[in-house]
């Protein structure tokens, strides 16, 4: 009974402090969880959420392997490796992890806009935008999706079009610089440089 209280209460306290964003105690607190209950696969992909949150991207891809050993029927986990690879940079091996996440459940957003940025990485355009717009159709109010489809239309010299995306994509994550500068890269494509002059200082407001 005890040892039950305890996972209760180590789960509930991860959750606590993933949500203040204490990522390094949340990441204490699940690795105890994972040691006294090595076989809850939730709990392996908790902690390689808190792990990939970290860019702890080795001891992420472990989490993952093991989330995916222990249940390979739920989408977050084949998502949490697709993350782990997208992160590395590895959109050749990320893409089945996201694609076997959307066998599982075609409407996990988060896999349709983590599928369009690596497929943007293998130059796959035309995909990349259908994955995206997926993203955006299931949940506008996810960044990644915007993001992606603001890249595409950059990529393709459509830039009043990529500032329209840009512009969705800092409405949706206000506190995310990378937002701020993807648009003042779209203004400066069209010559608009002193609005973008000025998204690139708040960007840097915004790393203070």
């Amino acid at each position: 009974m005890m040892a039950s209280d305890e996972k209760y209460d180590l789960f509930e306290e991860s959750l606590k402090l993933i949500q203040q964003g204490k990522m390094v105690d949340a990441e204490k607190v699940l690795k105890r969880l994972v040691e006294i209950n090595p076989d809850n696969a939730t709990n392996w992909m908790s902690l390689g959420r808190c792990q990939l949150a970290l860019q702890k991207l080795a001891d992420a891809e472990v989490s993952a392997h093991k989330a995916l050993e222990l249940n390979d029927r739920t989408a977050h986990n084949w998502n949490l490796m697709g993350c782990v690879l997208k992160s590395k940079n590895a959109f050749s091996e990320a893409e089945p992890y996201f694609r076997k996440a959307l066998e599982i459940n075609p409407k996990d957003f988060t896999s349709w806009s983590g599928l369009s940025t690596i497929l943007i990485g293998l130059r796959k355009d035309s995909e990349a935008e259908d994955a995206a717009r997926k993203s955006i159709d299931l949940n506008p109010n996810f960044f990644e999706g915007w993001m992606a489809m603001g890249i595409l239309h950059l990529r393709r010299g459509q830039a009043e079009e990529s500032e329209k995306a840009f512009r969705k994509l800092t409405e949706v994550a206000p506190r995310m610089p990378e937002a701020f500068d993807l648009l003042g890269m779209a203004l400066n494509a069209q010559g608009k440089h002193d609005e973008a002059a000025a998204v690139k200082v708040h960007a840097r407001t915004l790393r203070v």
